[in-house]
């Protein structure tokens, strides 16, 4: 019967179904921003991590999200639902859930060492660990002093586990207690999930329409009242947008009409008290203010013939009803006529105008001035190459093939022809690299970029030795990243974001600090080209999105 309800509708299916819906997952500017920062959080190995939101707000689509983020990581999970749980209990279902299989009678310091030697054995295979606690604020104290004590194992200086608490506001009000100072103190990342606004309720209740193939859109005035009646609570909002389609198919209506909304809200609000606390109270503050109004309206007509009133002042009705009316109940005013300008503001506006008129228009430089420099280009290169060529036959080296000297020239490091050579005929780079400036940076690659702009010079390494790598390029950056640490702030940074958010990678504001979201653009540059994942700019990302954004 319901999916004849929604087949009526042209719908493909519930758009506003309670099961979290992975693929058509809505995210906001917010969501976005605290998938970066948990994602960053997990990844660099920051150890104790907190999300928090009230109830119904999509948190646990949130960590679908965050998992699905995280696929393709070497990231090992363990995700906990329950937290009704002691802290024996608690560390005997992680440890299931991390595939072993531990005795049922073992006490909580054999369950540590169980977990701290597979721990151990993951980060030796460069495997990274998170446990997941749902519902986090149902754990008992001591249950939360276990999980502080799995995350003190580290290893080489990194953790060993990374452990995410997802909960309740009144988490936080518990991390809060003198007894968890210890807990509280490793808490690296805290991010609040808050309700959608209205405006992101209107896009909310569209983006799901849409996604179940439907026709029909939500119009301001019924999103308006869906966002009174629940604030931007997502699980308030979908119960009440599905009883809203019952009532469209019950009224005969092809939209989503106001009166069917109305009856939606109206029904959810007789089983969810929060919906019927928020319509007492729209119901009361609309009968104060018709009251109010009508008070002021009958006490400006019975003091309306003892008032005189003059021309361009307010009359004493028009002030009571202004007085006790709210400004987006109050009455339009009547379009008035404008005041005559002064004769001084129109001899002002004249003059002005005048001045605007008779400054002269720019004049267009020559063409004549574009040939002449192309010309000039022209003639300076043929002069460059006939140099090169007269210097050739003047004697300079030629002990050595010309690409080992066309390499060198295209960074202008031809003087170092004696010590290129010497690291072609011993197979080592080691000497030529120390001997480099340091403004120049030698890089290995096995391919070369395709396209963009040039500003490098490439040496065939394999194809001359014999083996190593396919290509060396020595070029000049012009940019290097000394620190990328979060927070650290430099003008490379702003540059790395600019070319990043080129590409499309970075849609943060360019601030010039690193951030989740700037890691997290690097990390995804790195991903689609096929790069080393070291989760920072090394110099051979920097070369390859110099060159991918011209």
């Amino acid at each position: 019967m319901t999916k004849d309800i929604f087949e009526s509708l042209g719908l493909d299916k519930n758009p506003f179904s309670m099961a979290a819906d992975t693929e058509g997952y809505f995210h906001t500017d917010a969501t976005k921003q605290i998938l970066d920062e948990l994602a960053f959080g997990i990844l660099s190995r920051k150890g104790f991590l907190l999300l928090s939101g009230e109830v119904g707000v999509g948190k646990t689509s949130l960590l679908y999200q965050l998992l699905k983020r995280l696929e393709d990581e070497n990231l090992v999970t363990s995700w906990i639902f329950n937290t009704m749980l002691n802290k024996e209990e608690l560390l005997l279902a992680i440890a299931r859930d991390f595939s072993l299989d531990p005795p049922k009678t073992a006490n909580v310091a054999q369950l540590i060492e169980i977990l701290q030697t597979y721990l151990v054995d993951q980060n030796t295979h460069n495997m990274n660990c998170a446990i997941i606690v749902d519902e986090a604020h149902n754990l008992s104290l001591p249950a939360l002093e276990a999980l502080r004590m799995l995350s003190n194992l580290e290893a080489g200086g990194r953790k060993l586990v990374q452990i995410l608490l997802v909960g309740q506001p009144e988490l936080k009000a518990r991390l809060d207690e003198p007894k968890l100072r210890q807990l509280r103190s490793r808490i690296t990342i805290y991010r609040e999930l808050a309700p959608f606004t209205p405006e992101e309720t209107e896009r909310y209740v569209n983006f799901k329409l849409s996604s179940a193939s439907s026709q029909f859109r939500l119009a301001k005035g019924p999103a308006k009242a869906v966002y009174q009646a629940t604030l931007g609570n997502t699980r308030m909002i979908n119960l009440i947008m599905e009883r809203a389609l019952y009532a469209a198919v019950a009224f005969g209506d092809r939209d989503l009409s106001m009166r069917a909304v109305k009856a939606a809200v109206a029904e959810i609000a007789t089983c969810q008290v929060e919906v019927a606390d928020r319509l007492c109270a729209q119901r009361r503050r609309a009968q104060f203010w018709a009251g109010a109004a009508a008070a002021a309206v009958l006490l400006a007509l019975a003091l309306a013939p003892l008032v005189p009133t003059a021309q361009g002042r307010l009359s004493l009705a028009a002030l009571a009803v202004d007085q006790f009316m709210p400004a987006a109940q109050a009455p339009a005013a009547a379009p008035q006529a404008s005041a005559e300008a002064k004769p001084a503001e129109v001899a002002q506006a004249v003059v002005v105008d005048k001045a605007a008129a008779e400054a002269p228009a720019k004049a267009p430089e020559p063409a004549s001035s574009t040939v002449k420099e192309s010309g000039n280009a022209l003639t300076q290169t043929v002069k460059n190459e006939t140099n090169t060529e007269d210097a050739e036959k003047e004697g300079q080296p030629r002990g050595y093939p010309k690409a080992y000297r066309d390499f060198l020239e295209g960074v202008g490091l031809a003087s170092m022809l004696d010590v290129f050579g010497s690291a072609v005929e011993g197979k080592s780079l080691d000497a030529f690299r120390r001997a480099l400036p340091s403004q120049v940076q030698l890089l290995e690659f096995e391919r070369l970029p395709s396209e963009g702009k040039a500003g490098y010079a490439s040496f065939p390494w394999k194809q001359h030795v014999g083996s190593g790598p396919a290509w060396i390029v020595a070029w000049r950056p012009p940019l290097a990243i000394k620190d990328f640490y979060y927070g650290y702030r430099s003008p490379d940074i702003l540059e790395l974001q600019r070319m990043l958010k080129k590409l499309g990678y970075y849609w943060g504001a360019d601030d010039g600090m690193v951030g989740p979201v700037t890691w997290r653009a690097i990390n995804e540059f790195q991903k689609d080209m096929k790069l080393r994942r070291t989760m920072w700019p090394d110099p051979e990302t920097v070369f390859w999105l110099v060159m991918v954004s011209g």
